[in-house]
């Protein structure tokens, strides 16, 4: 018996193939094989940047597509641990030369070698007569501990003679923005408390706003202004 089944799943084997034959040369499947070969001659499909699809050759789509920008991200690293090590030696540059703290002057002759080598410094003056100014140098001691980059200190009016002098002051507090001893800005109380009194809480930030757009600080921010504002208040 699986002899037998043998034989005749041959013999069906044969005349399957047989009739295929029969049909290739009759042309039944000509319009089929047309088709394909018309395929093959317009090209392989080719994926677009747009996620499209294109028939092409595959060897010259895609020339002059520009690859796209692979980060290095131990390079960005890199670059992120270069530009921190060269702010915390600028900090420790500026610690060494007084920054971080609001510096109570002598006199006028300790005010202008104090000065001198600092590229940024704020210098209150103020005669001790108003609460104002009282307000002003708190402000200004928190600012110096959050803004090394600048030298922060004040001096009383009265032993500042050739200052009272030469200048026309408005009235007391008021402030000096400096650039390696020169005077960059003066800011009377009238700029001093434009947008609000000594006593506002949202004078701490105002006054480091204007602090910012004269050039005396780097940047204007700060995620501590709630506790400013409450202290000052």
């Amino acid at each position: 018996m699986p002899r037998e089944r043998e034989l005749e799943g041959s013999v069906r084997d044969c005349d399957a193939l047989e009739t295929l034959t029969d049909k290739l040369r009759s042309g039944e499947f000509s319009e089929a094989i047309s088709a394909a070969q018309r395929a093959s001659e317009q090209g392989p499909l080719c994926a677009r940047a747009d996620g499209g699809v294109k028939r092409a050759d595959p060897y010259v789509a895609f020339a002059g597509v520009e690859a796209p920008v692979q980060v290095d991200e131990e390079d960005e690293l890199t670059r992120l641990r270069r530009e921190r090590k060269a702010q915390l030696q600028k900090e420790q540059i500026w610690k060494k030369q007084g920054h971080g703290a609001l510096r109570e002057l002598a006199d006028e002759k300790e005010f202008v070698q104090s000065i001198a080598p600092h590229e940024r410094a704020v210098m209150l003056l103020d005669d001790g007569g108003s609460a104002a100014g009282e307000v002003c140098r708190k402000v200004l001691g928190r600012l110096a501990s959050k803004h090394l980059e600048a030298q922060f200190c004040w001096l009383s009016a009265e032993k500042a003679f050739f200052l009272t002098q030469m200048i026309d002051l408005q009235a007391f507090p008021t402030i000096f923005v400096l650039s390696y001893g020169e005077v960059t800005r003066h800011l009377p109380p009238s700029q001093l408390f434009c947008y609000s009194s000594a006593s506002s809480p949202l004078f701490p930030k105002h006054f480091r706003s204007l602090l910012h757009r004269s050039g005396a600080i780097e940047h204007a921010e700060d995620s501590e202004s709630g506790s400013d504002a409450g202290e000052s208040d």
